[in-house]
């Protein structure tokens, strides 16, 4: 199974120091939005296969069938906190969501069987699940996502 038949493109992020500030820039030169932000704390995180507590800031806006998300970090380590150090603000990643638990894990099992890293999930309780692979075919990462109910 591919990963992409059971998903859809929900989003493409970019990672910024201020999503508050970026959206509002994002509102008045391009018309992105209205804006849906939030603080996002996962239940239990992982980076590059550690345990690893973090928090981050999200503003999503409709774009389209897909959606624009700016992120943030918060607090703790994350491979966002990585991307601003190394790469400064930008393009982070796609993601592509799914309906069901099964699928995203069917799609997460696809990927770890290719012989790809998970460098970092989280758990958000009963609503859901993320997790990140690298693509070295576009020099970027992969985000499976699911949540229920649906965002």
């Amino acid at each position: 199974m591919g990963i992409t038949e059971a998903g859809t493109l929900h989003h493409t992020c970019f990672v910024v120091h201020d999503v508050d500030r970026t959206s509002a820039a994002l509102s008045e030169s391009l018309g992105i939005g209205p804006w849906a932000v939030f603080n996002v704390e996962p239940h239990s995180t992982t980076v590059r296969g550690r345990d690893v507590p973090f928090t981050f800031r999200v503003a999503i806006a409709a774009l389209g069938e897909s959606n624009y998300e700016l992120l943030a970090p918060v607090t703790g380590e994350s491979l966002y906190v990585e991307h601003l150090a190394t790469k400064g603000e930008g393009f982070h990643h796609t993601c592509i969501a799914y309906e069901t638990a099964g699928a995203m894990q069917a799609a997460k099992a696809e990927l770890l069987g290719q012989g790809r890293e998970l460098v970092q999930g989280g758990l958000v309780g009963e609503h859901g699940e993320f997790c990140y692979f690298e693509l070295a075919e576009t020099g970027s990462i992969l985000e499976l996502l699911y949540l229920d109910p649906p965002a």
